[in-house]
């Protein structure tokens, strides 16, 4: 088994496609067909179900994935930090971190950061499910929640406040409730079922007495689109609200807090950009969240 052979394997596996995957590649549909045979071939397993709409992936194929996409992440681990090693303020950063977190606070502040340091460059990963930190090779990972595992270390570096908010327009359509049982008179706009696990799915659910959601949506995005579009009445961060001009919900209620926690891979210590970055976000998680409370 070789690292090309696992590449093309993820490639399929994500397009259930060799013309898409190969595509993806630059190389020949016969080129991924080959390299498939050649994986399974070493492996002595069937990983895909080979039907004419498509490659699917067998139990065997499935429990390798994950495994796949782990080593991918490894190997792009080593390029960032071998790409320029030492203290020298130029290569590679990738941050995980929640997605508005990463569009309405981390990336508009970069400006002054990359006036400072032009030789650092980002790669950002904004997501609203928490990978496993055992199989994330990121830089910088940033949660809402202290962890438990992982090759990292740690500091608390904010409190985020979260509350219901709606539109102007909405308020001044529809009679806003006074209390959480004047919910059920309301649009609420919420996660999607496989995400009601989250902390702010479960706080929505018990303050609105588990009222059945109007809109399901699987990010906070497009949640806050639908409450600017005037939709609903929906959970975000009290920094997100204030700066869209949304109108906060139930105000006398006490808010949502989660802490912020801001996770350092291990492998990267020494590594001068790496430390750079990782002091500029404590200074602006600490500062904007302290602010917008």
């Amino acid at each position: 088994m070789n690292w090309d052979d696992l590449k093309v394997f993820i490639f399929v596996a994500k397009s259930n496609n060799v013309t898409e995957a190969a595509h993806s590649l630059n190389v020949s549909a016969s080129t991924v067909s080959r390299k498939i045979a050649a994986l399974e071939d070493s492996l002595s397993t069937v990983l895909f179900l080979k039907k004419t709409n498509g490659y699917f992936l067998t139990q065997a194929g499935r429990a390798l994935l994950p495994l796949a996409l782990e080593t991918q992440e490894r190997f792009k681990l080593i390029e960032r930090q071998m790409s320029q090693p030492g203290n020298r303020m130029a290569g590679q950063v990738r941050i995980d971190c929640p997605e508005l977190m990463g569009t309405h606070l981390i990336i508009p502040g970069l400006a002054d950061f990359r006036d400072q340091y032009p030789g650092i460059s980002f790669d950002f990963v904004n997501t609203a499910v928490s990978s496993k930190l055992t199989q994330s090779h990121s830089d910088i990972i940033v949660r809402l929640r202290r962890p438990e595992n992982g090759n990292f270390t740690m500091r608390r570096v904010g409190t985020l406040m979260q509350g219901l908010f709606c539109s102007e327009g909405y308020a001044a359509a529809n009679r806003l409730p006074e209390t959480p049982e004047d919910l059920k008179h309301h649009h609420l706009i919420g996660w999607t079922e496989d995400m009601a696990y989250m902390p702010l799915a479960q706080w929505l659910k018990e303050l609105s007495r588990d009222q059945t959601l109007w809109m399901r949506a699987p990010n906070l995005t497009a949640q806050l689109k639908a409450v600017e579009a005037g939709l609903g009445i929906a959970v975000l961060p009290t920094y997100v609200a204030r700066q869209s001009g949304l109108r906060q919900v139930l105000a006398d209620r006490p808010l949502h807090s989660s802490e912020i926690w801001l996770l350092r891979n291990q492998a990267t210590q020494g590594i001068g950009r790496v430390d750079q970055v990782v002091d500029y976000l404590i200074e602006l998680l600490h500062s904007k969240t302290a602010v917008m409370q």
